[in-house]
């Protein structure tokens, strides 16, 4: 039996809300297998919500008083990220029929843990990567948050990788009541890792490196093929919306 075919895009340094509505477009509406990968451009901060997420007990309201950012929710479900121009996005949208994985969470991500220690193998020491609860980890650092919806006929893994952060940024977090049991009690600065260091690379280079490796890690389960980019602004012309929505915290007079 022929592999499903799936398409790879390097994605010029595209926004974190335009990458979300395409994401939700092509989850939602559109047919095929995709991988998605953009570094970031430079830009404001920017704190993206899951989708359950409580920004009261999230966010602390003081620090973005001071500092104003934007807050977004998105329209997958998992932690709360901030994003700049050191982050490295990528989405794997797969039809729930591919035989590469069962459509279920854990079963996701164990897959995916796989292909993205494999994707690595060419930049760290990725016997050093692994999945650790929902993060992507080096060693027992984080580098990588994850968030997933699945629908009807479709799934998508999406996955914010830190190239590089400010500190500074990580105080718009405050310590989840909630946290894995690999991370305790420790703060963002000893939690966090930054694949700049560990790689040698930038983010825009890193990107780069990072979606010829998934060319190949992906090759074991599909007929990978190169995308277009026009091929996916013709997708922003059909779905204009979705994907995002402004959050009003802290709110607003409050």
């Amino acid at each position: 039996m022929a592999r499903a075919a799936l398409r790879l895009v390097e994605l010029p340094r595209w926004p974190i809300k335009r990458m979300l509505r395409l994401e939700e477009a092509l989850v939602r509406h559109e047919p095929g297998n995709w991988c998605l990968i953009t570094a970031l451009p430079p830009q404001q901060p920017t704190v993206v919500v899951g989708l359950g997420g409580k920004p009261e007990r999230l966010l602390d309201a003081g620090e973005l008083q001071k500092r104003p950012v934007p807050v977004i929710r998105r329209f997958t479900g998992g932690g709360t990220v901030v994003v700049n121009g050191g982050v490295v996005v990528t989405s794997l949208i797969v039809d729930k029929g591919c035989e590469a994985c069962a459509p279920f969470p854990r079963d996701i991500m164990k897959w995916t843990e796989g292909i993205y220690r494999d994707a690595f193998s060419q930049m760290i020491d990725s016997t050093q990567f692994a999945l650790r609860d929902h993060d992507y980890v080096f060693q027992d650092r984080k580098v990588g948050g994850n968030a997933q919806s699945i629908v009807k006929d479709k799934w998508i893994h999406h996955t914010s990788f830190l190239w590089d952060f400010d500190e500074a940024d990580m105080r718009y977090l405050t310590l989840p009541e909630k946290r894995p049991e690999y991370r305790g009690d420790r703060s963002h600065d000893d939690f966090l890792a930054k694949l700049g260091a560990l790689s040698g690379v930038d983010a825009g280079e890193g990107a780069l490196k990072l979606a010829s490796g998934l060319f190949d890690s992906l090759g074991a389960a599909f007929d990978v093929e190169r995308g277009s980019l026009s091929e996916l602004e013709a997708v922003e012309a059909r779905h204009s919306s979705g994907g995002w929505r402004p959050v009003d915290f802290p709110p607003s007079g409050g």
